[in-house]
């Protein structure tokens, strides 16, 4: 086994903006505003949040997302565990998840639009597919969320990983929030102190050579015509 970590290549606050209905804010298929960070540190307390405020007509809705791609082509083996590590700085005690997301052209290719706002639940736009097992509670330090098999798969297949941290408690569910009240999580984006990363660990691919010359197990040969098997690349051009 082996360990690697890798910076996000990619950083996204993205915001609701007030909306008069909880489902006008969740299902928002755009966020109004957005704001990419790169190398600058900078704090935002309402990286992660769930609000209803209350009032006459109906009251009004909030919810911020942050949104996150990894590039993990440069592993040269197979992916076993991941975890996800973001400075916190403000709000401990909040509930998030992590879930797939599609921003970001899926793959990578483009930088956040905000269509891209609502770009992280399955087809039926209903039920996200989650990268975390369940609620994390937040931290005002250092935010350690142990990833699930298909964020590894996903990893794998894909040479990258592209995430979203919502909140846990209604947004992710499609819980309507019916109580007054302000639910929020802040992230240090371009941390010097721990940059949005994944905490990688992998199985490496083998080197030298791997197949059997002339029936011969891995294990009962260390050379062919005096080089050492860890220095053969081929054998009669196989």
């Amino acid at each position: 086994m082996a360990t690697t970590t890798i910076n996000a290549s990619k950083q996204t606050f993205a915001r609701s903006g007030t909306k008069t209905s909880w489902s006008a804010a969740r299902d928002a298929t755009s966020s109004t505003t957005h704001t990419n960070y790169t190398t600058t540190q900078v704090n935002v307390t309402t990286a992660i949040e769930e609000l209803y405020n209350s009032g006459r007509g109906g009251g009004s809705y909030i919810i911020n997302r942050s949104f996150f791609f990894f590039d993990t082509s440069t592993i040269d083996g197979t992916i076993t565990a991941i975890s996800l590590k973001i400075q916190g700085v403000t709000n401990g005690g909040y509930n998030t998840r992590v879930a797939k997301s599609t921003a970001f052209g899926g793959g990578g290719g483009s930088a956040y639009a905000n269509t891209d706002f609502n770009n992280w639940t399955t087809t039926n736009g209903l039920i996200p597919t989650p990268y975390n097992a369940s609620n994390h509670v937040w931290s005002t330090s250092t935010n350690t969320i142990t990833l699930n098999a298909t964020a590894i798969s996903d990893a794998n297949n894909n040479d990258y990983l592209n995430l979203v941290v919502v909140g846990g408690g209604f947004d992710y569910p499609d819980t309507e929030m019916l109580l007054p009240q302000d639910l929020r999580a802040g992230i240090q984006f371009a941390s010097t102190t721990t940059f949005p990363q994944l905490s990688i660990t992998y199985t490496p691919t083998p080197t030298g050579y791997q197949n059997y010359p002339f029936g011969i197990g891995d294990k009962d040969y260390q050379e062919v015509n005096g080089v050492d098997k860890d220095d053969i690349e081929e054998i009669i051009g196989v």
